[in-house]
């Protein structure tokens, strides 16, 4: 996993399972984000390394968690998306939007 995502998803080692989280982010108010680890997924603890990278990547192409900027071509977490296509900074930066 990128050290980029690494604020985003955590794995944890529960009882014989292994939890993948992902930082929800939801804002309070305009300059208040609030950050919660919610569950995405539960796997066998005994699962391989190369299987447990695809677990990952799928998070990231989960909309539900995660959305891809056009503009600098990263995933972010749907908390710091400005809109569908762009997140917070880009939208900043290109669009002229001031958060």
């Amino acid at each position: 996993m990128s050290s980029r995502h690494k604020e985003f998803i955590r794995v944890k080692r529960g009882n014989k399972k292994l939890v993948l989280q992902v930082s929800k982010i939801e804002w309070m108010g305009p300059h208040e984000a609030m950050s919660k680890w919610v569950t995405a997924k539960t796997l066998d603890s005994f699962i391989e390394l190369s299987d447990l990278d695809r677990e990952i990547k799928q998070l990231l192409l989960d909309p539900k968690y995660f959305g891809f900027c056009s503009q600098c071509k990263n995933y972010c977490v749907n908390g710091t998306m400005h809109s569908k296509t762009h997140c917070h900074s880009c939208a900043e930066r290109y669009l002229g939007v001031v958060h």
